[in-house]
């Protein structure tokens, strides 16, 4: 059933992975930055509704190209690339734990924690950073894991590449997460290896490639581009107010389904002295550890650290120990699974039909208590692709708003306004700059809330949401409630 599943858990990486509208805001940007690559050429210099974007370094929107050169500047072009590499991310976990564990089934049972832990999933479905960064690190562990226990240099040289790779897709940190798990778990078990001359010069060698955006972007925009990474990258460290604690009460969520049992699992590992989880140990203290004490904090920060969070828990699932412990635990992760979509389906009004799937997590707790968790956890995300999200999309009408723009305007040539509000997604489903925060000039297209401007009657109005999408829960509780939606006129000034 194992293997069964986490096929299943692939296709669901896949299925529906286009039907969603650009998420406004984060998702817009890169969205309309790579269309713009696309027709201007310029690969180096993003630009997103015509300003100049050096937020991050340009690796994602690379990705976001090549999606786009095989299925086209569409929602699924957008995405596929962070599908896959999600999907790889998980194959990697599972290569890391088969060679510390010797063990296929732990590492199958890796990738399934890991490839369905909500936050890790949520963010394979859409385009950022995020994915990318975690597919890059997890990469780089992972072939020097291999060249420290089969001593080839090729693999050395490969993992210090890799993790330019993650600089190139959110800068530094990219560096640090790899050098400093590596450099933990050998000052512990073997710090003899860390007199070697090679790492230091592959060191300067991965950080020029991976930094040598960031020295153009200096040496091109200086301080326009200094101020930039200072805020991305510096500033975070010192300006924030979360507590310690921020990421273990966060990850009872966003390693779900197997939250809960990680925590057991981690006591275990500990307890136990499992010295064959020494790595994925460390990994997890040094990325946990490090982000804690950055001042401002941010759920995905961490997702680097989950392919260790899901070898650990597999290998405790796996385990003969505690036995008890795990069939109450994995009981407990179902009911409460089971409780929320059972709300969520009287909630949101959905087919009731819905409902005869809930008792499975509980049918198979009997068979195989391991993969009760993992069975509720595919019937959540079976809820948010085919039920919810297809609703929520009913009361998403930027995409129908642009076209009706490029309908009025299809070459572009009328300039466009916003007032009151902007939607980040309209640039791209309008293909062209939307000009904000300005009076607008006779001769333009307008888009406006109803009551706010009286200078030309609107063609047609919208329905549109004025909150973050990216906050997706708020959004689902505003759609339900009606609440955050404003009438927008569009009309010839």
């Amino acid at each position: 059933m194992l293997y069964v599943l986490s096929l299943l858990v692939v296709a669901l990486y896949f299925l529906n992975l286009g039907s969603f509208q650009v998420w406004s805001p984060n998702e817009a940007f890169y969205a309309d930055s790579t269309r713009n690559m696309l027709k201007s050429g310029d690969f180096l210099n993003p630009y997103y509704n015509g300003d100049l974007r050096l937020n991050k370094p340009p690796m994602t929107y690379w990705l976001v190209a090549i999606g786009y050169s095989l299925f086209g500047v569409n929602e699924w072009g957008l995405r596929f690339m962070h599908a896959l590499l999600g999907l790889l991310t998980g194959f990697i976990t599972l290569l890391i734990a088969k060679e510390i564990t010797k063990s296929w089934y732990i590492g199958v049972f890796s990738f399934l924690v890991f490839s369905l832990s909500v936050q890790f999933f949520a963010n394979s479905q859409y385009a950022s950073p995020e994915v990318p960064f975690t597919f890059f690190i997890t990469l780089s562990l992972y072939l020097w894991l291999f060249y420290y226990n089969r001593k080839r240099f090729l693999c050395l040289l490969l993992a210090f590449v890799s993790s330019s790779f993650a600089m190139l897709v959110k800068g530094p940190a990219g560096f640090v997460i790899p050098a400093g798990v590596v450099f933990f778990y050998l000052l512990l078990r073997d710090p003899k290896e860390l007199l070697k001359l090679r790492y230091y010069l592959l060191s300067l060698f991965a950080l020029l490639l991976g930094l040598w955006w960031h020295i153009y972007q200096f040496l091109t925009k200086g301080s326009q581009f200094w101020e930039v990474f200072y805020r991305e990258n510096l500033k975070r460290i010192h300006h924030g107010d979360e507590p310690l604690y921020f990421y273990f009460l966060d990850l009872k969520v966003s390693f779900l389904p197997y939250s809960f049992i990680f925590f057991i699992a981690l006591v275990w590992a500990i307890s136990k002295v499992k010295r064959e989880l020494a790595f994925p140990l460390i990994w997890f203290a040094f990325v946990y550890g490090l982000f804690s004490l950055v001042a401002q904090k941010i759920p995905v920060y961490v997702l680097p650290a989950f392919p260790s969070l899901a070898i650990i828990t597999a290998s405790f699932m796996v385990s003969e120990d505690w036995t008890k412990i795990k069939k109450y635990s994995s009981l407990f992760i179902s009911l409460l699974i089971a409780l929320t979509l059972l709300i969520a389906v009287f909630f949101f009004s959905f087919p009731f039909y819905f409902l005869v799937l809930l008792p499975l997590p509980f049918l198979v707790f009997y068979r195989n208590y391991r993969l009760s968790p993992a069975v509720a956890g595919i019937l959540l995300v079976v809820f948010l692709k085919f039920a919810l999200l297809p609703q929520l999309e009913e009361k998403r009408k930027v995409k129908d708003l642009g076209e009706f723009i490029k309908g009025l305007d299809p070459k572009g040539e009328v300039p466009s306004y916003e007032l009151g509000y902007f939607h980040h997604s309209l640039p791209f489903y309008a293909e062209r700059v939307i000009i904000r925060d300005k009076e607008p000039q006779k001769g333009s297209l307008l888009i406006f809330p109803l009551g706010s401007f009286e200078g030309c009657q609107p063609i047609k109005t919208f329905t549109l949401y004025t909150g973050s999408e990216s906050r997706l829960f708020k959004f689902i509780r505003d759609a339900k409630r009606g609440k955050n939606f404003k009438e927008f006129g569009v009309c010839l000034y």
